[in-house]
């Protein structure tokens, strides 16, 4: 009798994979002779059923350790689709050398029930025995690449510590020399860079060094990168004025991790003016370190822009040397050079007084009252202590420590908008009735 039994056709796509730190190693590193093994071993499976298909998967200068791939993709959108059934590769790290990245890959393979073989290691993920191999390959191949990695940061390391510019983004001030690799001084923008440093030793605001260099026209870096793409000269901000004046490469050192050596290259500020720079940026740090901990805040984290979005942060001034002054500012719009926000500086006693007036309003709204009503009887006097305590919210106020405010606002205002000429308050009554119900508990208990 005659077998009419229909032979499966299994599609095969070949993908090929080459990065530039192997070319001058490996002598399979062409994407043509990777494609080339690949056929000529599905050829060998023609009895299989198995044909090539015609679409090209190849990521030339790639990495292993980036899966992010343009043919990688491609072929993952075609896996999805139903059009593959077996990927074919040379090597398994021509896929991948991260042993992570494989077992989401492997995930991705086996939810569309496709394998994929490797012609060069006599694996088939279709096989028990070939998924053991492939593990053991892959850790070999992930500690293959860990170790490479390990020779790249040794030998930056040593370049470093030699004074040499191991490259990264252009800096200001300095151009680097295509024939050398070395930094060279831009003198045109090394100006720009000393007069940052003199400034701020003068007036120690990073955010008045910036406006003054807006007002001279002066911006950031213009260059190009090796795909040619155009970076345009930036606006220079505080935070940028912040990251030149920490940047020891302008006193001709090189930084490394917390270390810095000596450049070769040639230093564009003194040592006094560095010197006093980095005294200013520390006093200002322990300054703000000092002032910035939000359990002192009760407002912390609540308050923002009704114009901009923006959230309100409180700052510090020191009015005569002498007396210490708070105010609440949009903090997006202190980022800027100029000032573009209509909402205004607003004491923080002002604030504090506005919100604790609102509060005590809407604790003898006919609502609330209801609400808290409606909770009494479970919980009985204590319950009683609480509202009568918070409906006297300006005494109470002024003898409870800064958490107990926080504690407080935080439990019952859910947001502060501030406006030009108003503020929003939104209020949380689940908040407000949770916090008297557990003043009531605690309070019963004690009379226990």
């Amino acid at each position: 009798m005659e077998n009419t039994k229909q032979k499966r056709t299994y599609r095969c796509a070949c993908y090929t994979r080459k990065s530039h730190e192997i070319d001058s190693e490996q002598n399979f590193n062409t994407l043509e002779a990777q494609r080339e093994a690949c056929e000529n071993y599905i050829a060998s499976q023609k009895a299989n059923g198995w044909i090539c298909l015609p679409e090209r998967y190849d990521d030339g200068g790639f990495s292993g350790g980036n899966m992010n791939r343009p043919a990688l993709n491609r072929l993952k959108d075609d896996i999805q689709a139903g059009k593959i059934d077996i990927i074919v590769i040379y090597k398994i790290d021509r896929l991948t050398r991260c042993l992570t990245d494989f077992s989401d890959l492997q995930e991705f393979l086996d939810a569309h029930d496709v394998s994929f073989v490797s012609v060069t290691q006599e694996i088939n993920t279709s096989t028990s025995a070939g998924r053991m191999m492939l593990n053991i390959l892959m850790t070999f191949a992930q500690y293959e690449r860990e170790i490479i990695a390990e020779r790249v940061r040794d030998k930056v390391a040593a370049a470093k510590k030699k004074g040499m510019h191991c490259g990264g983004y252009p800096v200001l001030g300095y151009d680097t020399d295509p024939a050398t690799r070395k930094l060279v001084v831009n003198e045109r923008e090394a100006e720009i860079v000393r007069f940052v440093f003199d400034r701020y030793n003068e007036c120690g605001s990073a955010k008045e060094v910036s406006t003054e260099l807006e007002l001279r026209g002066c911006r950031g870096k213009v260059w190009r990168t090796r795909n040619g793409v155009q970076h345009d000269g930036q606006q220079i901000n505080n935070q940028m004025i912040y990251r030149m004046l920490k940047n020891p490469l302008y006193i001709g050192r090189v930084p490394h991790r917390d270390k810095t050596y000596p450049g070769e290259h040639q230093a564009i500020v003194t040592q006094e003016a560095w010197d006093k720079a980095q005294a200013l940026l520390i006093g200002n740090l322990t300054h703000d370190a000092k002032r910035r901990s939000p359990k002192l805040q009760p407002f912390a984290g609540l308050m923002v822009c009704g114009h901009c979005g923006g959230a309100i942060t409180l700052a510090h001034t020191v009015k005569k040397g002498k007396h210490r002054y708070g105010y609440y500012i949009c903090n997006e719009d202190s980022k800027r050079n100029f000032s573009i926000c209509p909402t205004p500086r607003i004491p923080a006693a002002d604030i504090e007084t506005l919100v604790v007036k609102e509060l005590s309003a809407v604790l003898k709204t006919p609502t609330m009252l209801a609400r808290i009503d409606a909770r009494l009887d479970e919980f009985g006097t204590g319950s009683v202590l609480a509202v009568k305590a918070l409906e006297n919210l300006n005494t109470l106020w002024e003898v409870m420590c800064p958490a107990e405010r926080y504690k407080l606002i935080h439990a019952i205002v859910r947001q502060i908008i501030i406006f030009k000429d108003h503020i929003k308050i939104e209020f949380n009554q689940d908040g407000l009735v949770t916090l008297l119900t557990e003043a009531g508990m605690e309070d019963a208990h004690e009379q226990n």
